[in-house]
């Protein structure tokens, strides 16, 4: 019996030791796995941080493209408004004046439709709180309530995005007359 316990013993004790090695082995795999994604980490972590520095440095440059592009076009008003002033200088007429903010005119309706900047239609149309700003109401007869019947100033849009919402006066019926005769009968 002591020849069987202590075998007993032994292959108690080998297979602890058998576990063991297996636990070390498990854990020892386990750290080297860990450490794989932890460098996957760092990897992905770097990879994003450049990605934002990029993402930054596009922007900044897609601002300042569109910055210049908008000078450009700018300094192209300011080189006709500087013809106009000088035509209006050597001749001093009316005529002269007119031709000049005509050109001055032209241009820039240019290069709003070239960014595809509309303007909002207003005289007739029904006041839309999206499109318009009311600075006054007035009472007129045979209008519809709400119909705009003067801009004071016009509004602009691109595509669905207001701009710059018109200004404008918008008609409040009266009755007339013979609509009030009719009511007293």
């Amino acid at each position: 019996m002591t020849e069987d316990k202590k075998s007993n013993e032994e292959l108690y004790r080998e297979e602890k030791v058998s576990e063991l090695e297996i636990l070390r082995q498990s854990l020892s795999e386990h750290k080297k796995q860990a450490e794989i994604y932890y460098e996957q980490i760092l990897r992905i972590k770097a990879d994003f941080e450049n990605y934002r520095k990029r993402s930054e440095k596009e922007k900044k440059e897609f601002f300042e493209d569109g910055k210049n592009s908008t000078i450009m076009e700018l300094l192209d008003i300011f080189e006709t408004v500087k013809l106009a002033k000088t035509m209006i200088e050597k001749v001093n007429s009316s005529e002269s004046i007119q031709e000049g903010l005509q050109h001055i005119e032209k241009k820039l309706s240019e290069i709003l439709k070239k960014h595809n900047v509309v303007q909002i239609a207003t005289i007739g149309e029904k006041y839309d709180p999206m499109l318009h700003d009311i600075i006054g109401v007035l009472e007129q007869e045979n209008v519809e309530d709400g119909i705009i019947i003067e801009e004071v100033k016009s509004g602009y849009k691109i595509g669905d995005r207001v701009l710059k919402p018109a200004i404008v006066k918008t008609a409040k019926k009266i009755e007339s007359k013979e609509t009030e005769l009719k009511k007293e009968d």
